[in-house]
């Protein structure tokens, strides 16, 4: 039985339980967490060694520069695009009018502003970085580290071989760490259902809809039509070739745990090469949250609303420029939408109070906004590989269900 099918498997079991269960099904949250946790482990060496030694196989300054003019100009198109829809389905749905405020006891996180978004790039102790597994920081660092790594030339070649060794050992980890895929799933999905329940679910279901809907605008238009004409590839064989990717982010809510499963696929199954994927994927894992910017913008319309307060051109103007930025800086895991929703809230002059409103079915809400976020970085990848002819036509044309081995 391929892998693919034992973790979807796993993740209707884990409806089921849920729903049987209840809240006894928080038994098994501790099998969650310590999947999400071995994935995560993951992650910081895979982003500070597949970026360097992708910047350092371009070699090519002016290559290395075009790569990454392509990627960001990519991230931020598309996630402005991922706003605009999500605001336009907000002012069509109106999930929060005539929405009896639900009440929960809260106490609002400390709103970021943009100085401590800009300032929060720089690290100012890379150790510290590391060990606080502050992605943004390490991901600054890694470009930098390996830029001066070119430059050294010769001497620095040591360092790129021994990274390039913890690169291939890292893949090799991913590979034990998803063997306990199906379970993790399992336990993610039945603690969640368990904890939620259906009947907190039906004042937010209009929410709820209105952000589904976006996602699958986003991934089922916007991406293809990406595909198509922009990398002039065929769909199928992407949204095939990152099935796995697909169902592991929809069930951790957590694009950066994700990361080396999705860096599996792009170059196992998409034909991707190393230094592309490497470079695109890690820098998408935490500035290019397509799902999350959606997330934002509805939340933010979603709280006005309900509140009452209308929103006019330019504070639409504003969201959609605060909600660009927020995205950019929000670490893709569990729980930090709701974080960097107090940012979005605080400069829209909207009350953080409004935070509870959504922070009952805000998981449910990352699940598919995590999908959007990984398939953006991925479809980024395809785009920047066919543009930069480092993609294995063969490889993912034949990509297809049955071909995984995750």
């Amino acid at each position: 039985m391929k892998s693919w099918v034992k973790i979807l498997i796993g993740l209707f079991v884990g409806v089921l339980f849920g729903l049987i269960l209840r809240e006894n099904a928080k038994i098994f949250q501790i099998f969650g967490d310590i999947f999400i946790r071995l994935l995560t482990m993951l992650v910081i060496l895979i982003i500070f060694s597949s970026i360097v030694v992708g910047i350092c196989h371009i070699e090519s300054p002016k290559k290395l520069g075009r790569i990454g003019f392509r990627t960001i100009g990519f991230y931020v198109i598309s996630t402005v695009i991922a706003i605009s829809i999500g605001l336009i389905l907000a002012h069509l749905i109106k999930p929060g009018v005539g929405l009896e405020k639900i009440r929960v006891d809260m106490k609002p996180s400390h709103a970021l502003t943009l100085k401590d978004l800009l300032m929060s790039l720089i690290p100012s102790n890379p150790f510290k970085a590391f060990a606080d597994g502050n992605v943004l920081q390490v991901i600054v660092f890694s470009i930098l580290f390996g830029v001066a790594i070119l430059f050294a030339k010769e001497k620095g070649k040591p360092i790129l071989h021994l990274l390039e060794s913890i690169a291939s050992v890292m893949h090799k980890l991913t590979h034990f760490v998803m063997m306990l895929a199906p379970y993790g799933v399992f336990a993610l999905m039945a603690a969640t259902i368990g904890k939620i329940g259906i009947s907190a679910l039906i004042p937010l279901f209009k929410f709820l809809l209105c952000n589904y809907i976006a996602c699958l605008i986003q991934l089922l238009v916007v991406f293809p039509l990406a595909l198509k004409y922009l990398a002039k590839v065929k769909i199928g064989p992407f949204f095939k070739g990152m099935k796995d990717a697909i169902v592991v982010a929809f069930t951790t809510s957590s694009s950066t745990a994700t990361l080396p499963v999705s860096l599996e696929c792009t170059q196992k199954h998409l034909g991707i090469s190393e230094d592309v994927s490497g470079f695109v994927l890690s820098l998408g894992s935490t500035i290019n949250m397509n799902g999350g910017a959606i997330g934002q913008s509805i939340s933010a319309v979603f709280i006005a609303q309900a509140y009452g307060i209308p929103i006019g051109p330019m504070q639409i103007i504003v969201l959609i420029l605060v909600s660009l930025f927020s995205a950019i800086g929000a670490p893709g895991v569990p729980g930090t939408g709701l974080v960097m929703l107090s940012l979005v809230l605080n400069v829209m002059g909207l009350p953080l109070e409004g935070i509870s409103l959504v922070i009952g079915v805000d998981r449910l809400r990352e699940m598919m906004s995590s999908v959007v976020n990984v398939l953006g970085d991925a479809v980024a990848a395809v785009f920047v590989a066919k543009k930069e002819n480092a993609i294995n036509q063969k490889t993912y044309h034949r990509a297809t269900w049955m071909d995984s081995d995750i």
